[in-house]
Parts: C-alpha cells; sequence; structure tokens
C-alpha cells in the first residue's frame, strides 16, 4: 500500500514538475512602434502613427510579420487582433490576409496571390510545408474549397486548400453570431472597416470568430474544427506565430492594428478600443475622384463668391 502511494506521489510530483516547465507566454502590441520583438519583411512596415501595414495597393506583394521569438504553444493558445482591409477603387481587392503558426519566419519560398504569402505551388498539401493558417480570404479559388462569392474565412493545414472555410454554403457571406439579435449576421471583409479576429486553441479544436469593432466576442464562434498541433508540427517543440499578406493582379491595403496572444486564454490582454491607432489615410482612393472633388468645391466656391459679390 505505503509502496502504491509512494508512485502515485512520484508520479504526481512529475506532472506538476512538468507543467510548471511550461511557462505562460504572452504579449500585446497596441501599437506597433516598438519593433524590438517584431520581425517584418517584404513589403510589410509600421507607419509613424504604429499601425502594420502589410501589403499596399501594388500588384503581386507579399508582406509578413512576425513575433520574433519562438514559443512553446503546448495544448492551447488564444489570440485576439484587429485588422483592415482597404480595396482600391474600381479594382478588384485581394487577396487576402492570415494568421499563420510555423517552425520558421523564413518564408522566401512562398508565393502570392491565392498563396496569401504562407504556401508556395510545389508544396501543397505536403506535411513538410508545417504550416497553419487561418485565412481571411476574399478571392474565390474553388479549387482550394473556397465559397462562391468571395468573402470567406478559413483553416489551412499546409496548404491554401482550406480544411475547414465559413461560410459553408454559397448564398452566405462571411458573418458573425450577433448575441443580441441571435443570430448569424454578414461581414464584408473589404469593407475598410475594422474587424476583430479571434482564434483559440484548446487541445484537439481550434475555434474562429469575427465580429466588427465595437461588438463582444461571440458565444458562437464562426469555425470549430479538429486540429492536432502536434500532428501538424510534429518533433517541433517551438513555433512562431504572425501574419502574412498577399496581393495579385487584385490588391489591398491590408494592416493589422492591434494584437494580444497568450499561451493561457484566460490571462489574453483585453482589446481597449479607445486606444487604437488610427487607420492612415487608404492609399488606394482613387485620385481621379478625389481631383475632381476638389475641382467641383473650387467651382462652388466660385459660384457661390460671384453671388455674394
Amino acid at each position: 500500500m505505503a509502496r502504491w502511494l509512494l508512485q502515485i506521489l512520484i508520479i504526481s510530483s512529475l506532472h506538476l514538475i512538468s507543467l510548471s516547465s511550461q511557462k505562460e507566454t504572452r504579449f500585446v502590441f497596441e501599437d506597433f512602434l516598438d519593433q524590438e520583438d517584431l520581425y517584418l519583411d517584404a513589403s510589410a512596415k509600421v507607419h509613424p502613427n504604429g499601425i502594420l501595414q502589410l501589403t499596399n495597393t501594388s500588384k503581386y506583394q507579399i508582406g509578413h510579420a512576425f513575433y520574433d521569438k519562438p514559443l512553446e504553444l503546448g495544448s492551447s493558445f488564444s489570440t485576439h487582433f484587429v485588422c483592415v482591409l482597404v480595396k482600391k477603387q474600381n479594382i478588384e481587392g485581394g487577396h487576402g490576409i492570415a494568421f499563420i503558426v510555423s517552425p520558421s519566419m523564413d518564408f522566401s519560398h512562398a508565393q502570392p496571390t491565392r498563396y496569401l504569402g504562407a504556401f508556395d505551388a510545389s508544396t501543397l498539401e505536403s506535411p513538410s510545408s508545417h504550416v497553419l493558417a487561418v485565412e481571411l480570404d476574399t478571392i474565390w479559388n474553388p479549387e482550394y474549397n473556397d465559397i462562391k462569392g468571395k468573402n470567406h474565412v478559413g483553416i489551412d493545414v499546409n496548404s491554401p486548400k482550406s480544411v475547414a472555410v465559413a461560410p459553408n454554403h454559397f448564398s452566405h457571406p462571411a458573418s458573425y453570431y450577433s448575441d443580441i439579435e441571435r443570430k448569424n449576421e454578414s461581414m464584408n471583409l473589404l469593407s475598410g472597416e475594422p474587424i476583430q479576429v479571434w482564434v483559440d486553441y484548446e487541445g484537439t479544436v481550434l475555434n474562429v470568430s469575427i465580429a466588427p469593432l465595437k461588438v463582444k466576442k461571440p458565444s458562437r464562434p464562426l469555425l470549430s474544427h479538429p486540429i492536432s498541433l502536434s500532428d501538424i508540427f510534429p518533433n517541433i517543440s517551438k513555433l512562431y506565430v504572425g501574419f502574412s499578406a498577399s496581393t495579385g493582379n487584385a490588391v489591398s491595403d491590408q494592416y493589422i492594428m492591434w494584437w494580444s496572444f497568450s499561451t493561457d486564454r484566460g490571462s489574453l490582454q483585453r482589446l481597449d478600443t479607445s486606444r487604437l491607432v488610427e487607420l492612415p489615410y487608404p492609399t488606394g482612393t482613387d485620385k481621379k475622384l478625389l481631383a475632381l472633388f476638389i475641382i467641383l468645391f473650387g467651382c462652388l466656391a466660385i459660384v457661390v463668391s460671384a453671388i455674394l459679390a
């Protein structure tokens, strides 16, 4: 009996030691001016006001931003970020943005357009890719299980071919569950308005939620799909987290305004919308329309001056 109790005590002690060795990691970027822990490449840059821009409206761009320290994610993690996708007027907006988990920050092999700067054609669905991505995709690619209508959210494993996608019906756009209205409300990912995104991993399930800026986290996730990090990243103990975005013939200004991450869901820092950085003047605004507005305003001023003279 004493020997049995001793064995239980030893096993329990080892379990506690194991738990204590998995230190909680959390961070928050209320803006991105302090780049000490930030890795940027390609078209990604930080504006003077602190907003992070992954791509602008130039064609065939890729942009990446990572927290530059590898993390032991263990059996859970949560992240919450605010992004904005601004399309250029009279041009199709794309291609989209993705939150990614990877054993490396080197995506020099990745391609733009439908690959979102996270994948390439030569390693499609290959386990050697070792990439988990949550995509906000604004281009319809039916060969990658995209839904018709372009406006969708997906979970990708080692490939841009989504293992789960929302909406899962051709006639419904991306949406969030309104706890007030008790129904799904549609969202336009290319509206130019801030979008909140939550990604929560708990052991064997990945949940994804989106919502407008002023809405609390929905009680029902948009996507819930079985995922095993140990299967995607076998024998890999430390991983990087960050963002990837791309353009093609379809282009968008794609921004990250705020980002919080934690390996303990309960300690994820909450968003204070009053402290959000401001979105810069969209570089994709049609300059011809702006010039026309200035001319019309000038003509109106001349007419008013003539009447009052």
